[in-house]
């Protein structure tokens, strides 16, 4: 979809007359299969480059895997960031390019039949949607298109619906001059409720919202699937990168177009997720209605944002191993924590500082960055010499200390490089950061847990 077609679309689309920040309409949802031992179940993560993924080529070397993820926009001076629903490209002036496309992919499957898709698991959106049949313009993806002519539980919402209405999502009825103007053959008719999300890494979507059968797969032969009707963007109109590394999203954010709102009671209002390393050959776990548990749990407040979707923490200071002056903090800054983004973003002042001070512990001369994007790169050979130290996260009562693992990425056989970069916007604290710990959301005590846990286990 070119820009001048979506600034068409966003042009013809009237909006619904509620505010988006009006009180969010209680969305209906009928849970069948979900009462497994005290509501909890668990599906299966993967990493877009483990050995499990159907996007891995084994012939590639990790620094030709890395070449072809794509790159991500931050805008600079706006504070919403990579995977935002608000985040629109055209609103911007300035942008700061970073590299992207480490997500993890969520087994779902949709409709009756049920049709099977690998979608990115995001904590930093909230819209459940994939690609439908008839599409305008749809990337590539590895499993066929969804075709809801085919499916027997499909059901469009109506565009005066009070399910179009959401604070988390732009949607609304379409005009009839679009319609007839625009022959377009995807959107059923001008009842249609419409939708239209742009995030960060430059993808965007624009279809219908409907109601569907929305499945998963169990992660072993043991357990059945369980399933729910979910509200769902069917996508008509698409264009960017996630065709690269998903078919779709399943947004696990705060607002109510959410996969966590929509299940809600049913599971407790509460998910975790433990991230096995970017090359590991098993797969992660997402957990549905469990708390995080053990001697080691550290949790920490969230707070939700002016707009529903970012679970917002706070950080307090972050250290170094072996330094004594801690990194300087302003007091109270907000941090989203986002499954989506690769790499943790940090405002340039307190990267700069950081930098130096992993410089300094570490004592090795630095190395180019075999890769755009990346910054204070090492030669990590058989010496052992390269050993970075810990470094703690301190957010509103939590420590949260990062081995090499979640601070340092392998670009090449024998080049690691920071996993962190500076931004001028909201800072991030990204997925390789959250690498075998237990990271869990309880949406009605409002808080984040992280506990230290060996994710290939």
């Amino acid at each position: 979809m070119h820009a001048s077609t979506l600034s068409n679309i966003l042009l013809i689309l009237l909006l619904a007359s509620s505010s988006i920040l009006d009180p969010p309409n209680s969305i209906s949802v009928e849970a069948r299969k979900l009462a497994t031992s005290n509501n909890v179940f668990k599906v299966e993560l993967i990493h877009r480059d483990s050995p499990l993924s159907p996007y891995y080529n084994s012939s590639m070397t990790p620094q030709e895997r890395l070449k072809r993820a794509p790159l991500g926009y931050i805008s600079h001076g706006h504070n919403i960031q990579l995977s935002s629903s608000f985040y629109n490209l055209n609103d911007e002036k300035s942008y700061a390019l970073v590299p992207n496309g480490g997500g993890y992919l969520m087994k779902i499957a949709l409709g009756t039949p049920k049709v099977e898709f690998l979608a990115v698991a995001d904590t930093g959106s909230d819209l459940i949607w994939v690609q439908c049949q008839p599409c305008n313009t749809c990337f590539q993806q590895k499993s066929p298109l969804f075709d809801p002519s085919k499916s027997s539980t499909y059901h469009e919402i109506p565009c005066n619906s009070p399910d179009c209405t959401h604070p988390d999502l732009k949607s609304g009825c379409a005009s009839n001059n679009y319609n007839n103007n625009n022959n377009n053959e995807s959107l059923s008719s001008s009842s249609s409720c419409l939708y239209e999300c742009i995030y960060g890494d430059n993808t965007q979507t624009t279809g219908v919202l409907a109601t569907e059968t929305l499945t998963f797969p169990s992660p072993d032969a043991t357990s059945p699937s369980l399933s729910t009707t979910s509200i769902f963007g069917c996508g008509t109109d698409q264009q960017g990168s996630l065709g690269t590394q998903g078919e779709g999203i399943v947004g696990l954010g705060t607002g109510p177009s959410s996969l966590i709102s929509q299940l809600g009671s049913k599971i407790n209002y509460k998910f975790s997720y433990c991230l096995a390393p970017l090359t590991s050959d098993v797969s992660s776990k997402l957990t549905f209605g469990a708390d995080v548990t053990g001697s080691e749990v550290v949790s920490t407040p969230f707070e939700i944002g002016e707009r529903p979707t970012f679970y917002h923490l706070t950080l307090d200071s972050i250290s170094v191993e072996g330094s004594d002056n801690p990194v300087q903090i302003p007091v109270g800054m907000d941090v989203i924590i986002d499954s989506g983004t690769t790499l943790t973003m940090l405002p340039t002042n307190i990267y700069n500082d950081l930098r130096a001070a992993l410089v300094n512990a570490i004592g090795l001369n630095m190395v180019p960055s075999p890769i755009e994007g990346y910054d204070l790169c090492y030669n990590t050979g058989d010496s052992g010499e390269f050993s970075p130290p810990d470094v703690a996260f301190k957010f509103q009562g939590a420590e949260v200390v990062l081995k090499t693992i979640n601070t340092f990425r392998q670009i090449e056989d024998n080049v690691s490089c920071l996993a962190m970069l500076a931004t001028d916007s909201t800072p991030i604290f990204g997925n390789i950061a959250q690498v075998n710990f237990e990271v869990g959301y309880d949406l009605q005590a409002k808080q984040v847990s992280f506990a230290p846990a060996d994710c290939t286990n």
